[in-house]
């Protein structure tokens, strides 16, 4: 019998256990590394008999660490090969093995071979002289991955078994001894490597060649070795040039298989130890990414890979469900991913007896390419995790949570009342509430983590007493309970009260829920199943959907079985769920019944009260059994009995397993996993897949790589938009995108709010009843948020491709029918405003109705809705009043507060006869661009004022999806169509009339529904798709005259006033919206401190006089009126204001990576990059053409470039052109001198050879050629010049 003894250990690594043999200092040391790298809780030692006949097993000796931390050391520097095999000397480990054999002996070579067991039929047998090692060994080749000590060499003769091989030595080599080398020779069959030192390398040299042709051996030929004395190596570096990612790959590829999630850091720390460098962060990356790579598959071919074998998942497992979504390259087979979802068989079959309960999250991917995997979770009879569906998508938007949720609802299950967890993600948002999705109630009921809630409220307004407040209020299952907890956070903080009432109370309270949400409180449960993907999410694609099936099976067979052993033994519920029911059986055996109705199951349970007074006890609660209720909610939330009903049915003596839901039962739990997944065949006999070729994203690689690090996003020259770093879309290229902003319109304060006709008779001659007429306007919250992230409070202007565009005094007028004419709507804030609204209004607020300034809304909506019939004139004053108030607060100056109305503008309603004195239009505006400036801060997370104002002018002058009006059902009598909409009346309604919601309707073909669509279009807008001049002339004649009769006051350069609001009116930078011509506007001053001045801490200030000077200037403003050149064509690519302007504009908002679609790069595509090449060859060749270059080619040039520009713009591919123009920092000071310097034209050189050298020094720079040299005069020489231009002219061949 021949036997053999292996020391091994094993220990758990990534969720398996790893078995390493013992057998040398390096396989020690390896151990240890690995395991303090992976943090494994525990090893065994144990030793292996292992014989070639068959055996009674032999018992295993296992260590815990634990218990025998004396027996062996463990710390890395100590582990040495002589230290363990003495420990397995003495009487003990001989007494141990006595048993086994009494003919065994044991036989110890020198070396690292393993111990053998051998029998022995006499003893002579085993005196065998001593072998000759060197003889013993003479038939070996040299090994690969032989490691080497200082001062080891190559030498001739030596056999590696491949070229890496090699390569690895060498490098290994040269690292430990730092030197450096180069390869000077790489062939298939030859590899030469020499000295790699600068400058004056040694003769170091080393050659290999495959000799033979049918092997992939090599073999050194020729070695010039060692370094030469004199080529010394320097002191240790950071870094060595020779550590190159391949080779750093190889050797954490053991740590990287063991543990997936291996920290890049420990890569930096492994070759730190080992070699004494200390390796970039990004080389670290690099290098365990080509471990995992090469571990799993490649990156990139992983993408490939995916639909074949999600074909064989589908082959092995029938009724496994695989969705696509790719995006085509141009007309071929090939596809960019996009997106996928998936759900196993089982998954689907067992949800059917899960609860109707859904947990959704999504968390990043970790590897190579960027994405977000998103989850759905149920939870079993168990109270445990149930996985259900699975999608890989680009990133958590609008576009992919809804297709993630249509993907459940179309092909996982149709379950009605399924109640949906999650946080309060926008895209989530939206997919619960998209009308026939399917997930709109009743179909479901969407519910929010309370923990994410709890974390927003902290993070919100900073007290972790306010955020504790919400979730101990939250998880109140009793509403007395919840009452005095929702109280108490109003008395702690108001708007936070206001905020979480805002979300909706069903949507996070327990005793309001209704028992939707089975008591689960969290999307803990998506989560968990995260943190068990947390190391596959460092995987290529196809692997991390490997892991995840393989993973999810080992789930379902761990449950299945648990379930049938419960089943077995006869237990009607699950583990967890009998012990709840215990608990609740055991406290209920001390309440106290009685009974009302026995028929009917009406019962009173009181429970009892404990020893001390501060125990709880003593509390009464009705139960009725018919309708499945109990007072304390628990019954109805959890739907198993609760302790009361336990305490009925013992006195009643009933079941109460008839309370139970069956979802609760072993029956159920078992039939969730019954269900079994089939294994993998191999993929030889998978079939054959037709479907397109899938590619990576490119925009969604991670590295220097990625198109967000190429794309410049501007502004280039930073003179202008001195705020960048602090403006929203600074953020959202970082990318910290926070979302839509909520829109504080406070238009809900018109439901059910009934305004008298003769309220509306009063006002139908004051420009009040324009404003009356577009109450109702629903807003794009989206697109407002996509605009208000271009608006730059430097300019008050919103930045677009095409240039600068702003809402003006022209569009207040003609949008809301609002005078620009008039006094300033200001005055003091010192008053006593109970008083005053007694004397104006006739009503006096209560203490929670007014503070301070701050009237609450819901006070003039209650007490003035409706007009009493026998009201005299004094009574439909006051009643005018409150409904202009409701105006002011709802649509004119809304701000964030929720429910409140500054009364500061009820003083200047006190003459009802003078109201259209103040100029309400410049009030407006004022208040929209204040509001505009602080949202577009990247921490501002919502916005008021007149978002009605934004809208209008938004649909009014930008084509991107704009509503279509639909035609009046009766016309007005008037020649042609009437254009102005079905409700708006002849000369009666001002335009913005025409936009409510009730007469507009999407046009067809349009796609654009999300904030990342609607960013998307910004960033590619074309010239065509903003309509500069909306009002011609004739319009004028569809509208009363109020709403065009102030035109002398429309382009004014003025401060517009309101209370504490000042902002600057600038229309010199939309020259265009007025039908004159664009020039280089004047630098702009909108006092940001300006920006930061609001109503807090000045109660008593009377801002009239605060403000005098911008008073002042308000009524000389016909002094600075701003009047242009009429120019109504058409703005061109390389007009000097577009020139100026692109170098000085935050061109792109969003990085492509997060763009919502992508266009396919068709024939139109590869022309247009074609043409945006040619204009930049002959853009750069016009600026560099010196004086003596013939007139007619230089017209010839720019004849050239103008057009490809003109068709590029066409096209809609003009944002080419941008990508080409990165001028230094050196240029842009240069370009300064060279703009205009009287806001009209640019300014000419002082001299020839001045313009000359300005010419060839940005040739040079552009271009990256060397410069033409330059004489003393500083003009480039003649030579040179002609060199340049003498393809042009046909003296040379191209």
């Amino acid at each position: 019998m021949s036997s053999q003894l292996n020391v091994k250990m094993k220990f758990r690594s990534s969720g398996c256990f790893k078995v390493v043999p013992l057998n040398c200092e390096g396989s020690f040391k390896a151990l240890w590394a690995s395991v303090r790298h992976s943090n494994a809780p525990s090893m065994d030692i144990f030793v292996e008999v292992s014989t070639s006949q068959i055996v009674t097993p032999t018992p295993t000796i296992s260590l815990r660490l634990d218990d025998v931390a004396q027996f062996v050391s463990l710390q890395a520097n100590d582990i040495n090969e002589g230290e363990f095999d003495g420990n397995l000397e003495g009487d003990e480990f001989d007494e141990e093995f006595a048993t086994l054999d009494e003919n065994l002996i044991v036989i110890e070579e020198d070396g690292d071979d393993d111990l053998v067991f051998a029998s022995a039929p006499i003893v002579e047998f085993n005196k065998v002289d001593p072998l000759d090692e060197d003889e013993l060994n003479s038939w070996k080749t040299w090994e690969s991955m032989v490691r080497y000590e200082k001062g080891k060499e190559f030498a001739v003769g030596q056999v590696f078994t491949n070229k890496a091989s090699i390569s690895d030595e060498v490098t290994f080599y040269s690292v430990q001894a730092n030197q450096f080398f180069k390869v000077a020779e790489s062939k298939p069959d030859t590899v030469t490597y020499k000295c790699g030192r600068s400058p004056s390398p040694c003769n170091w040299r080393l050659r290999a060649t495959r000799k033979d042709p049918y092997s992939q051996a090599f073999t050194i030929v020729t070695y010039k070795g060692p370094h030469d004395s004199s080529c010394v190596g320097d002191m240790v570096p950071r870094d060595h040039f020779n550590l190159k990612r391949a080779f750093i790959s190889h050797l954490i590829r053991n740590y990287v298989e063991g543990d997936w999630g291996y920290k890049v850091m420990s890569v930096v720390e492994v070759i730190l130890d080992k070699f004494g460098y200390k390796i970039s962060y990004a080389k670290a990356w690099n290098a365990k990414q080509r471990a995992i790579g090469d571990i799993f598959g490649d990156w990139d071919a992983s993408y490939e890979m995916l639909p074949r074998f999600m074909q064989g998942l589908k082959e092995s497992n029938p009724g496994t469900v695989v969705q696509w979504s790719t995006t085509p390259i141009g007309n071929s087979n090939v596809h960019t991913f996009k997106r996928v979802f998936w759900a196993f068989k089982p998954c689907i079959e067992g949800f059917e007896h899960c609860r109707p309960v859904l947990t959704i999250d999504g968390t990043h991917l970790y590897g190579k390419f960027k994405g977000t995997i998103l989850t759905a979770m149920s939870i079993d009879a168990n109270n445990q995790i149930f996985p259900v569906a699975f999608a890989i998508v680009e990133s958590e938007n609008n576009e992919s949570w809804s297709w993630f949720m249509a993907c459940i609802r179309l092909f996982v299950t149709k379950r009605s009342g399924l109640c949906v967890i999650s946080d309060r993600h926008a895209g989530i948002m939206n997919a619960m509430s998209e009308v026939g999705s399917g997930w709109e109630e009743p179909h479901a009921f969407h519910r929010i983590c309370i923990r994410h809630l709890a974390s927003n409220v902290n993070t919100r307004y900073k007290n972790v007493k306010v955020k504790n407040m919400f979730g101990s209020t939250a998880m109140q299952f009793q509403e007395k309970k919840f009452d005095i907890g929702f109280a108490r956070l109003g008395e702690m903080d108001r708007d936070a009260q206001h905020y979480v009432a805002d979300v909706g109370i069903e949507k996070w309270s327990i005793c309001h829920d209704g028992g939707h949400r089975y008591g689960i409180l969290t999307t803990n449960l998506a989560e968990a199943f995260n943190n068990v993907l947390k190391g596959a999410r460092f995987l290529p694609i196809t692997a991390l959907v490997q892991c995840i099936f393989f993973r999810v099976n080992a789930y379902f067979v761990e449950r299945r079985e648990e379930a049938r052993k419960r089943l077995l033994q006869g237990q009607h519920y699950s583990s967890k769920i009998t012990h709840l029911l215990e608990e609740n059986c055991k406290k209920g055996a001390y309440h106290k019944v009685v009974s009302f109705d026995h028929v009917g199951g009406l019962y009173q349970v009181t429970t009892r009260r404990g020893s001390r007074n501060v125990s709880r006890g003593s509390h009464s609660h009705t139960v009725d059994l018919s309708k499945r209720t109990c007072t304390c909610n628990k019954f109805q939330t959890y739907k198993y009995p609760c302790s009361h009903v336990y305490a009925v049915c013992k006195k009643m003596k009933l079941n109460a397993s008839q309370f139970v839901e069956i979802s609760y039962t072993t029956g159920e739990h078992l039939a969730s996993y019954a269900s079994k997944f089939h294994p993998l065949k191999d993929e030889a006999y998978w079939g054959h897949y037709n479907g397109p070729r899938i590619v990576c994203d490119e925009g969604k690689r991670r590295g220097k790589g990625s198109m967000e690090y190429r794309l410049q996003p501007g502004p280039v020259n930073p003179e202008v938009l001195t705020q960048q770093e602090t403006h929203r879309s600074k953020a959202i290229w970082d990318g910290d995108d926070k979302g839509s902003l909520r829109c504080r319109s406070h238009l809900a304060m018109h439901k059910g709010f009934l305004v008298s006709d003769r309220v509306v008779d009063f006002i139908r001659e004051s420009q009040f009843y324009f404003i009356h007429r577009v109450v109702g306007l629903k807003f794009n919250v989206d697109f407002i948020t996509a605009l208000v992230e271009r608006w730059r409070p430097e300019t008050h202007t919103f930045h677009l491709t095409v240039g600068e565009a702003t809402v003006t005094l022209q569009d207040v007028q003609v949008l809301l029918g609002l005078r620009i004419r008039g006094d300033v709507v200001t005055g003091s804030a010192a008053c006593n405003w109970r008083a005053l609204i007694y004397e104006l209004l006739g009503q006096t607020p209560g203490e929670e109705d007014l503070k301070g300034a701050s009237l609450r809304i819901g006070w003039l909506t209650e007490n003035f809705s409706g007009l009493p019939e026998q009201a005299n004139e004094q009574v439909l004053h006051q009643y005018v009043r409150a409904y202009l108030l409701i105006l002011m607060a709802t649509v004119m100056f809304p701000d964030k507060s929720g429910n409140d109305i500054q009364v500061v503008y009820l003083p200047l309603l006190r003459d009802l006869d003078a109201i259209d004195d103040f100029s309400w239009g410049s009030a407006v505006l004022a208040t929209l661009y204040r509001n505009l400036c602080r949202s577009s801060n990247m921490k501002a997370r919502d916005i008021g004022g007149p978002l009605i104002l934004l809208q209008l002018w938004a649909w009014e002058r930008i084509t991107i999806a704009r509503p279509i009006v639909t035609g009046p059902e009766n016309p007005p009598l008037i020649q042609g169509p009437y254009p102005l909409g079905s409700q708006h009346q002849l000369r009666v309604d001002s335009l913005g009339r025409r936009w409510l919601s009730v007469h507009r309707r999407r046009p067809q073909g349009t796609t654009i529904t999300t904030l990342l669509g609607y960013r998307d279009a910004l960033d590619n807008m074309r010239p065509d798709q903003f309509v500069w001049q909306p009002y011609p002339q004739a319009i004028f004649s569809f509208l009363p005259e109020a709403c065009y009769n102030d035109s002398g006051e429309w382009c004014v350069v003025s401060p517009m006033i309101c209370f504490d609001i000042v902002e600057w009116h600038l229309p010199n930078r939309v020259a265009r919206q007025f039908g004159w011509k664009q020039n280089i506007p004047e630098p702009a001053d909108t006092e940001p401190k300006l920006h930061k001045m609001d109503k807090r801490g000045a109660h008593s200030r009377n801002w009239a006089e605060y403000h005098s000077a911008y008073l002042a200037m308000w009524f000389r403003r016909y002094q600075f009126r701003f009047i242009g050149v009429e120019d109504n064509s058409d703005m061109g690519y390389n007009d000097p204001y577009m020139v100026w302007y692109r170098d000085r504009t935050r061109r792109f908002i969003s990085p492509t990576f997060q763009q919502a679609y992508q266009a396919p790069l068709g024939a139109t595509a590869y022309l247009a990059h074609g043409f945006a090449e040619v204009h930049r060859t002959c853009n750069t060749e016009i600026q560099a053409m010196p004086q003596e270059v013939p007139p007619h080619y230089r017209n010839i040039m720019s004849n050239i470039r103008d057009n490809t520009s003109q068709s590029l713009e066409h096209v809609g591919y003009s944002h080419l052109l941008q990508q080409f123009h990165q001028p230094t920092q050196e240029t842009q000071v240069e370009e300064q001198h060279e703009e205009r310097g009287d806001g009209s034209t640019m300014q000419e050189s002082t001299s020839e050879d001045d313009e000359t050298l300005q010419v060839f020094r940005r040739r040079s720079r552009r271009t990256n050629t060397s410069m033409s040299p330059i004489n003393e005069q500083g003009t480039p020489e003649p030579s040179k010049a002609k060199k340049i231009w003498s393809r042009l002219r046909g003296k040379k061949k191209t």
